[in-house]
């Protein structure tokens, strides 16, 4: 009976602690994609079609992993792929070949409100 209690006590408390880790795993790896999004806001992004057009663009800029565009609060998300450095003049471009204007970009390289020079 004693073993089984302490056998039933130990399962659970290794259990518990892999929750715990698998929190603390989940926890860091949303700040690391939270420190390394690009958010970009444009000055118009009226129509589903015209945010699927920017996506496609920001898509082609190498090292993005994902594009998630709001046509609401007129903003893309950019993620990269991995450890990928994204430059703010290849999405600053991306937009403007997208046939759309760039108000503000901000991202791990910095915040810009004219065209990076890199």
């Amino acid at each position: 009976m004693y073993r089984t209690s302490l056998y039933l006590a130990l399962t659970f408390a290794a259990a518990l602690c892999m929750t715990a880790q698998s929190r603390v795993a989940n926890a860091a790896d949303a700040v690391g994609a939270s420190t390394t999004k690009t958010t970009i806001t444009l000055k118009v992004l009226t129509c589903e079609s015209c945010a699927k057009k920017v996506a496609a663009k920001l898509s082609e800029v190498p090292g993005v992993g994902s594009v998630k565009t709001d046509v609401k609060s007129n903003t893309a998300i950019v993620v990269p792929k991995g450890s990928a450095t994204l430059s703010p003049l290849q999405l600053w471009e991306a937009i403007e070949k997208a046939g759309k204007e760039t108000v503000k970009l901000e991202g791990p390289s910095g915040t810009f409100t004219s065209k990076p020079k890199q």
